[in-house]
């Protein structure tokens, strides 16, 4: 008796899944958009593909519509847009690997866990929620830079043990089409390619509120967020410290084919040594200059500036570059003598999902970030969110090249993903720039500091997906994976192999490629 309800139950969720809805927010997962390529590779006026989430109230009016009705018919829920709609779907993660090589502890890895998804909307109203509880037995790669304790990267501190979960809902609000408000417990994304230096989806969720204002080829994003440092023991809520960011990102359309973005942020801490500041009035104006407020407050804010350029052909091909600027000195630019506080980053890439033959997808992107790049003074003041970074996993002080192919026969999607980075971490008690969770101050030098300064690290990094739908409109997938790493040093070379499979929701990416 008790197997039949539960067989009742499981049957009413995924019946849920065939109502009608035209109200959704796109999965940030990297292979999903792949699935979606022919969308983000779209040259429109009104699509900006580089300001992520994509969160869509109505097939009406978008530049792709033709091409959406097609994608929503096969993969989406269509709600009645007069009518108070929502579903109830599972989620689920549950699978098992195992790894040889550098491993703590057994060299068997699981996780397990299962939740559900509830969406609600109704015309311009839309609210969607997850909740995934897992338990995991074990982190892939124990090397990682991306030191998060007892934490599970990408997602948060456990709730208890080895129990963890993935929590996330938005509420949306489109009163016209003009304006979209949307706040909530979520990530977001800016760029063109598979890493962002910008703002990325590495961290772990966190409270935010965000106005897009689009007219005209031009959508004009504020994005306002709650975000914590805790680099004592970051298991204990006790120790965290709040912080907030405020953003501005222009994405304009010059052409169907050419985009121009423009990004600025800044971060700040909610409690400095004289009082509670709380989130600064200041930063809240959407179009104001960020540094010249920083300067009229007499503070020392973490201020960001940055550029995304996209240009893309045929509808079928993209190339992209981003420039993140966390501060400079022209003079000291000029003498090239290699000061600390010339802190950037560059990336450069290409992407298409029609290379040599149809359906084949490839993507090429080179990264490299200087050191001390999104680092403070004041650790709190950093550019992360509990001891991970919000852009690119490795920090500072790298380069990076990587390599997407993924290739859909049928219903079967088979990804190829290959990096290479370069880096320079700590040695003894100097800081060389890689760790942005530490204060610049104690850096080792101030000039001549070089790219990968510092003990050289390098990461071959290759993976290797197999993806077969379940329930395709609700990203529920059966993967299997083989991830072969190799770092090695001046004096040491390790090799790890790892193989998972299991039954997955593709809505979320779990980065463990560096």
């Amino acid at each position: 008796m008790k197997q039949n309800k539960i067989i009742l139950i499981f049957a009413f969720l995924v019946a849920c899944v065939h109502l009608n809805a035209q109200h959704f927010v796109e999965p940030l997962n990297y292979r999903s958009r792949i699935e979606l390529s022919e969308i983000y590779l779209t040259d429109s006026m009104e699509l900006h593909s580089g300001v992520l989430p994509l969160i869509h109230f109505s097939n009406k009016g978008l530049p792709f519509q033709k091409t959406q009705l097609l994608f929503t018919n096969k993969t989406r829920t269509v709600y009645s847009e007069n009518d108070l709609n929502f579903r109830v779907y599972p989620l689920a993660d549950i699978g098992a690997g195992f790894e040889s090589g550098l491993s703590i502890g057994s060299p068997l890895k699981y996780s397990a866990g299962a939740g559900a998804g509830f969406d609600l909307a109704r015309k311009n109203f839309f609210f969607t929620a997850k909740l995934l509880p897992y338990f995991s037995g074990g982190d892939y790669v124990s090397d990682s830079l991306q030191k998060n304790f007892s934490m599970d990267a990408g997602t948060t501190r456990p709730i208890s043990g080895k129990l963890f979960q993935r929590s996330e809902f938005i509420l949306a609000y489109q009163p016209n089409k003009i304006f979209t408000f949307s706040t909530g417990y979520a990530k977001h994304f800016l760029g063109e390619g598979y890493r962002s230096l910008l703002l990325s989806d590495n961290a772990s969720n966190y409270p935010f509120l965000k106005i897009e204002t689009a007219f005209g080829g031009i959508k004009y994003t504020n994005l306002y967020t709650v975000w914590n440092n805790n680099t004592v023991n970051p298991s204990d809520k006790n120790f965290d410290r709040m912080k907030f960011s405020s953003i501005h990102y222009l994405s304009w359309n010059i052409t169907r084919e050419f985009n121009l973005s423009v990004f600025e942020s800044v971060v700040w801490q909610a409690k400095d040594t004289l009082a509670f500041r709380g989130y600064d009035i200041n930063y809240l104006n959407p179009v104001v200059f960020y540094r010249p407020v920083e300067y009229s407050n007499g503070s020392a804010d973490n201020v960001l500036l940055g550029v995304n350029l996209t240009y893309k052909v045929n509808k079928h091909h993209a190339v992209y570059s981003q420039i993140i600027i966390d501060e400079f000195l022209l003079k000291e630019i000029k003498s090239q003598n290699k000061w600390w506080g010339n802190k950037w980053g560059i990336q450069a890439g290409y992407k298409t999902n029609q290379f040599i033959v149809k359906d084949l997808y490839f993507q090429v992107e080179f990264n490299v970030v200087r050191p001390y790049t999104y680092s403070h003074k004041y650790a709190v003041q950093n550019y992360g969110h509990l001891n991970a970074s919000v852009t690119h996993p490795l920090g500072a002080n790298f380069y990076e090249l990587l390599n997407i192919v993924s290739y859909k026969k049928n219903e079967m999607r088979f990804t190829h993903k290959l990096t290479f980075a370069a880096f320079g971490v700590d040695t003894d008690s100097l800081n060389y720039g890689q760790d942005i969770f530490r204060s610049y101050s104690d850096r080792a030098h101030d000039y001549n500091n070089l790219i990968m300064q510092g003990y050289r690290t390098n990461v071959l990094n290759e993976q290797l997906v197999f993806e077969l739908p379940l329930i395709k409109k609700i990203e529920l997938y059966f993967t299997a994976t083989y991830n072969y790493r190799m770092q090695w040093t001046s004096d040491q070379t390790y090799h790890t192999h790892f193989v998972f499979a299991g039954i997955k929701s593709r809505f979320w990416n779990r980065y463990n490629d560096f």
